[in-house]
């Protein structure tokens, strides 16, 4: 469990005199008699069987003891326990659903934190509830800002990211960001939510605030989000006046020497090394790339088991098998790349399928027009259990273009028509695969369509930049040749003017 489950459960549970003993008075200095007979026996069985992990008893105590007639009468302090005894309950036994319903009564009463209303949050982001994740965390950031500090940024990021899915609650999304804007909220070694940010300059913009959008664009760090929104015309006036900002050549060189400084004062963690791997790749250093990833790969090798040189290697070692494969690709190392991806797609010391590297390595063995190493990559991974709705439109992707090469039409078909059922779960796939299938109309047709989506535009401007030169197989060159194909068009071409422009970028986009 996360420290955010963790410890509320420990002080819950374990805490000496717990709540039902505060119903029956007693003289100072003399022992707490144990409550007895009715709800109070029934809380008590509850809370015994968390401790010893019985789930499903625990789950059925606390349902009899929330429907007797007594609850209501409780003091509100027991009765938040009690729900919180509901959520560990069906949290341990895998109901995500009814744990959030418990964190959601429980997150009613006075006696709730901050890391109650991040539990809920959690517990939402699991059940795809993500306008209520949104408000859980906004209410963390607002009430208790210090609390970020110390909390799961990948887990907020993943929220502020996903809390208007259903396009029904933009007011919120925004009033998160924010409160995280307020709350000087930062990515692991300082980094900055650059993404979220962006959404903040654009809503100000939308209300005319020209200061507040200097104020947020202060803060972006990142060159390619920088190249997004110069690559934009909504963002011209502000571009026009943070020049300094968003000159690109010394945005990458101020982030590559940002990370380097964080990698060095973080000597445990994978993960700024990571962040810095991509801000390198960005910069063309594949060659200092290279001897990092070496660095870590050797050091961990050599670490004494039980003694990790890194504390979030489970999590981000495979990212460092990736940015070595990309850094090699970068320098022509063809071969070498792929044996590097093959390592990675087995998890260190477990032996079990690493999806993410399964599906690159899938991916980079059709750009080397190998499709039986594609097909094979992908062997073992669990459909239903281990991939998003977007890992699936990946590995599909995969598939349909190994069996194009392999002459296989049948079987391409349906990949293509699974594809084309999906395509809203991930709009840039199902764009690569329709010029892989020769549609360049349909191809147009969904370029210039997110072109003109303003939640889209960020994501289809930043594929149409002309990114610096990269060494290419024959494949990918034939990809690209489609692709110019398809961005020089009249009628795709007359669109980016219309709402943006096509620059030459001072920077590489090396793929994953």
């Amino acid at each position: 469990m996360t420290r955010a489950i963790a410890l509320p459960l420990l002080i819950v549970l374990a805490a000496a005199g717990w709540a039902p003993h505060c119903a029956h008075a007693q003289e100072p200095g003399t022992k707490a008699a144990p409550a007895t007979g009715g709800v109070y026996d029934v809380i008590e069985r509850a809370r015994l069987a968390l401790l010893a992990d019985k789930y499903e008893e625990a789950a059925d105590a606390v349902q009899e003891a929330a429907t007797m007639d007594e609850f209501l009468t409780l003091d509100p302090s027991l009765q938040f326990r009690v729900f919180l005894f509901g959520a560990f309950a069906d949290r341990g036994r895998e109901d995500y659903l009814g744990a959030h319903e418990f964190m959601v009564l429980a997150t009613r009463f006075p006696d709730a934190n901050a890391e109650h209303w991040f539990m809920r949050a959690q517990f939402a982001s699991w059940v795809d509830a993500w306008a209520d994740a949104a408000q859980s965390v906004t209410v963390v950031a607002t009430r208790w800002p210090e609390f970020l500090a110390d909390a799961d940024d990948q887990m907020i990021g993943r929220i502020a990211f996903r809390a208007n899915d259903d396009g029904q609650h933009k007011a919120e999304k925004v009033e998160l960001l924010k409160a995280l804007f307020a709350a000087n909220f930062v990515l692991e070694g300082g980094s900055q939510p650059d993404g979220l940010w962006h959404e903040l300059v654009v809503d100000a913009l939308e209300h005319n605030d020209l200061k507040r959008a200097r104020e947020v664009s202060k803060r972006i760090q990142g060159a390619s989000t920088l190249l997004h929104m110069r690559a934009d015309r909504r963002f011209d006036a502000l571009v026009k006046s943070e020049k300094r900002t968003f000159n690109l050549p010394k945005a990458v060189k101020r982030e590559t020497k940002r990370l380097g400084k964080i990698v060095e004062n973080n000597p445990r963690s994978l993960g700024v090394r990571v962040q810095y791997g991509y801000a390198l790749l960005e910069a063309g250093r594949f060659t200092d790339l290279l001897a990092l990833t070496d660095e870590i790969i050797a050091k961990v090798a050599a670490a004494p088991s039980g003694e990790a040189p890194f504390d979030d290697i489970a999590d981000q070692l495979n990212w460092i098998y990736n940015h070595k494969a990309a850094a090699l690709r970068a320098l022509a190392r063809w071969d070498e790349a792929l044996a590097v991806m093959e390592a990675a797609r087995l998890r260190q010391d477990e032996g079990t399928i690493n999806v993410s590297q399964a599906i690159n390595l899938g991916w980079h063995y059709v750009d080397y027009g190998k499709p039986e190493g594609a097909l094979k990559a992908l062997d073992g991974i669990d459909w239903a259990h281990s991939l998003s709705a977007y890992g699936r439109m990946q590995l599909q992707y995969v598939r349909y273009r190994a069996y194009l090469q392999l002459g296989n039409a049948q079987e391409a078909d349906n990949v293509l028509a699974y594809l084309r059922e999906h395509r809203d779960d991930a709009e840039d796939t199902w764009q690569v695969a329709l010029l892989d299938a020769g549609d360049f109309d349909g191809a147009a047709a969904l370029l210039i369509s997110r072109l003109r989506d303003e939640d889209e535009r960020y994501e289809a401007l930043g594929e149409v930049q002309e990114y610096l030169p990269l060494p290419r197989l024959p494949k990918q060159t034939e990809e690209l040749a489609r692709w110019e194909k398809l961005v020089t068009r009249d009628d795709v071409a007359a669109v980016i003017d219309e709402v943006g422009r096509r620059e030459k970028a001072p920077m590489y986009d090396v793929p994953d």
